[in-house]
């Protein structure tokens, strides 16, 4: 992929690895390592619904020159693999089983282990660390969608309209998006984002995924999560507001928000230096700081 020579030109070793996970889904994951990674955290980062590598060159360019990053895509992707007969299963603990799973494929024994995320697949790992599927050591995640609930007509396309009518249907979720849940005069890049990863969905998966997380919201998992937290959310996103994220932190034991400016700023250099200075040796949250 010529994206990934911004990453070769500078030392680092980009390798894209296929992963079958139990069910016989295989998963496309990019592992971005230097020669010096082995003595050091790894960060297994968990893309948003839908959500392109291309979105997050800004982040990982700051992450890549100092540790180890396997940048996961989720099932719902183009990118995974099905296996052949009825699809499988798409919802929140199948994804959940997923991250578990990559990181015990990937990540070496006694590896320190830190974790990042965007919109569902910071829900995801949510789920995955209250269900014990992995303990890391520090998570950072990004705008994490709290409910899924979609409108009355978005109900009836997942329950009743095949995935072949998603090719119109689709024209109508970015209208949606962009006119209800995304600023697009502060935000143009989040709504042309949106616009661009709707449009290059495969459809039924998509229509799979969002009909068995819906209904689903991650309230009851935060108490269960041990791990130290940092929510990371943008004052301009009206997608994940920052209201909602505030109150996301304080249902974890050890959590705290990190608020940026926009959507764009929390896909920026500035998120991935963030992320970076918070897997240094020696780097500790003070407790009081935890909650917002």
């Amino acid at each position: 992929m010529r994206e990934l020579l911004r990453y070769e030109t500078r030392g680092i070793l980009v390798s894209k690895t296929p992963v079958t996970l139990s069910d016989g889904v295989t998963l496309t994951l990019f592992d971005f390592k230097t020669e010096a990674w082995e003595d050091k955290p790894v960060l297994l980062f968990v893309a948003g619904w839908l959500s392109a590598l291309s979105g997050w060159h800004e982040v990982l360019e700051e992450i890549t020159p100092h540790y180890r990053v396997i940048y996961m895509e989720s099932r719902e992707k183009r990118s995974a693999r099905l296996p052949k007969g009825p699809l499988p299963r798409f919802d929140i603990d199948r994804l959940a089983g997923d991250i578990g799973e990559v990181a015990a494929e990937l990540v070496p024994p006694g590896t320190p282990l830190y974790v990042a995320g965007s919109s569902l697949g910071s829900t995801a790992l949510i789920r995955a660390m209250a269900r014990g599927r992995l303990s890391p050591k520090g998570a950072f995640l990004i705008s994490p969608v709290t409910a899924f609930a979609f409108p009355a007509w978005g109900n009836f396309i997942i329950r009743f309209l095949p995935p072949c009518f998603f090719t119109v249907i689709r024209y109508l979720i970015v209208w949606y998006l962009v006119n209800f849940r995304v600023d697009k005069k502060k935000e143009p890049e989040q709504a042309r984002k949106y616009t661009r990863t709707v449009m290059g969905a495969e459809p039924i998966r998509l229509k799979a995924n969002a009909g068995a997380l819906n209904g689903y919201t991650l309230w009851a998992d935060l108490p269960k999560v041990n791990t130290p937290v940092v929510v990371i959310g943008a004052a301009s996103d009206k997608l994940h507001g920052v209201e909602e994220i505030t109150k996301m932190a304080t249902g974890m034991p050890h959590a705290r928000v990190e608020v940026m400016g926009s959507n764009k700023e929390t896909h920026s250099g500035r998120a991935g230096r963030f992320i970076a200075e918070g897997m240094a040796p020696g780097f500790e949250e003070p407790a009081e700081a935890r909650h917002p």
